[in-house]
């Protein structure tokens, strides 16, 4: 649905503009949310470069930029990326179920 039609729709509903500000609270949680799950996992890396683990530091870099471009998507406004199309956004614990990362690996990345 387009979002300035949506919009729209808000605003000329019964209940006013408490229904676009709750839209805009929820665009900004979510938005904290994946912002909060990027940090995890580049913490998790830095300290996997710390102790020296530079294979888990590799997969969590990976796993960041593909997080980047699941969010972005395969047309960011200017171009068609099609590796974009295949991106995944996952967490740690995402990782870990999917055996991307294993058990001993997922526990160094608790920080």
């Amino acid at each position: 649905m387009n979002d300035k039609y949506f919009r729209y729709r808000i605003e000329k509903s019964p209940l006013g503009n408490m229904g676009l500000q709750l839209l805009e609270a929820q665009e900004k949680l979510v938005s904290q949310e994946y912002e909060v799950e990027n940090l995890r996992i580049k913490a998790a890396m830095y300290k996997a470069y710390f102790f020296c683990n530079s294979i888990l530091a590799e997969k969590l870099q990976k796993q960041s930029e593909e997080n980047r471009d699941a969010l972005i998507g395969e047309f960011d406004g200017f171009s068609y990326a099609s590796w974009r199309a295949d991106a995944a956004y996952r967490t740690l614990e995402n990782m870990c179920d999917e055996g991307l990362l294993t058990e001993k690996e997922y526990r160094e990345c608790k920080v």
